[in-house]
């Protein structure tokens, strides 16, 4: 019955997350109209406003080495989520927050989403290595972040463009109250006072710094994951370029998540020994296949093309994230697993940053489609970059020697 209940634990956790994005269309909007930014300029704030997503180790750090209450997991989850709560709430709060007090406040929301999300990926690695289903569980979590999708896509659009932005934000602070409450499903036992939990973390963390294929797997997520023409430059090439409404640009979320929801049941079912072909069919499918960005250019293909990138989006990303909580050490699961979504996390940081800058340029010399097949290129070099590493971290996997 207990291991029954992780299930739920993840479910409820990924949803309150996935639902967290009904606010993610009106934020942008925010952006582009009431704070009026040039992609350029939201690029940053969006890189500013994202950057504890990029330093997720250290929010391992507090769960992995220092016990609450003689708990690792159970406290800390509680806490940072009504601290997210209140974030949400003060900034619904404010009648006509500026440019600072917005960013101050997405910050405080994205710390609260950081640390609980790393809280559920150090029981993930925890229990999963324990029991042979770290990508089992990874399937159950990110199929219920996309299946969040259906519903987040066309209502953050209908809440971008019907609802004031207070209101969305009161209505984002309800969700992290779920992921409270989730804390009675953690499957946990006592550990020891802090000192000796500390000196078990860094044992296993130090290991960590010396292990050649920990640096290979980081690499080639970071490469694998550079595609500078999403997020912003996307964003702006839909809206202005393509001249997409709210409803559609939210409706493509939606077919997204329904796409990424059956991606994740894919790879469940491949789980085991079939996850490592995932892995190299990610860099030698997925090549090719992000080429097809280059027809990106009408309401059909890109229905399409959102529908296929999302199924094998997720697919691909999952085996990445198997093949990173398999080389996670005991007694620092959750800082080594949060450093490997950090570099998840950087590399978008980086390429939506360098995007939103080059697209605008790109865009005024040589119009916008050129400057996003340019992009979609550069995207497609990374894919192809992040192969040696992989071949170098498979072949040296005491799991599969």
């Amino acid at each position: 019955m207990k291991r029954d209940r992780i299930y739920l634990f993840f479910a409820i956790n990924y949803f309150a997350q996935g639902m967290g994005g009904l606010a993610y269309e009106p934020v942008s909007y925010y952006l582009k109209d009431a704070l009026g930014l040039g992609p350029a300029q939201a690029a940053a704030f969006v890189a500013w406003m994202t950057l504890p997503l990029t330093i997720k180790p250290l929010f391992g750090v507090l769960t992995d080495f220092l016990p609450w209450a003689g708990k690792r997991r159970a406290p800390h989850l509680i806490a940072v989520s009504l601290f997210t709560s209140l974030s949400w709430l003060l900034l619904a709060g404010l009648k006509s927050p500026g440019y600072g007090a917005a960013l101050l406040l997405l910050i405080a929301v994205n710390v609260g989403f950081v640390l609980s999300d790393v809280v559920c990926d150090g029981v993930m690695v925890e229990r999963g290595k324990e029991r042979g289903k770290t990508g089992l569980y990874q399937a159950v979590s990110i199929g219920t972040l996309y299946a969040t999708l259906v519903v987040t896509g066309f209502g953050g659009g209908w809440l971008a463009q019907h609802a004031p932005y207070r209101w969305v934000f009161v209505l984002t602070a309800c969700f992290p109250l779920l992921t409270a409450l989730s804390a009675r499903w953690i499957d946990e036992a006592g550990v020891g006072d802090v000192k000796e939990t500390a000196a078990r973390g860094w044992e296993g963390l130090s290991g960590m710094f010396r292990d050649p294929r920990a640096w290979a797997v980081a690499l080639g997520i970071f490469l694998w994951s550079f595609c500078p023409f999403l997020g912003t430059a996307q964003f702006y090439y839909q809206s202005e370029a393509l001249g997409l409404s709210p409803i559609f640009i939210g409706g493509l979320s939606t077919a997204g998540g329904l796409a990424g929801l059956l991606g994740a049941g894919v790879f469940a079912r491949l789980t085991g020994d079939g996850t490592d072909k995932v892995a190299r069919a990610s860099v030698w499918l997925g090549a090719p296949l992000s080429l097809l960005y280059l027809f990106y250019r009408g309401p059909l293909s890109i229905v399409i093309l959102t529908l296929l990138f999302s199924l094998t989006g997720v697919v691909f990303r999952l085996a990445w994230m198997d093949l990173a909580a398999r080389t996670c050490p005991e007694g620092a699961e959750a800082t080594v697993f949060a450093a490997y979504m950090a570099v998840f996390n950087i590399a978008a940081s980086v390429s939506n940053t360098l995007g939103g800058r080059f697209y605008e340029s790109l865009a005024a010399s040589h119009g916008a489609y050129a400057a996003m097949a340019i992009l979609s290129l550069v995207g497609t070099a990374g894919t192809l970059a992040a192969w040696p590493c992989l071949r170098f971290a498979l072949r040296n996997d005491p799991a599969r020697a």
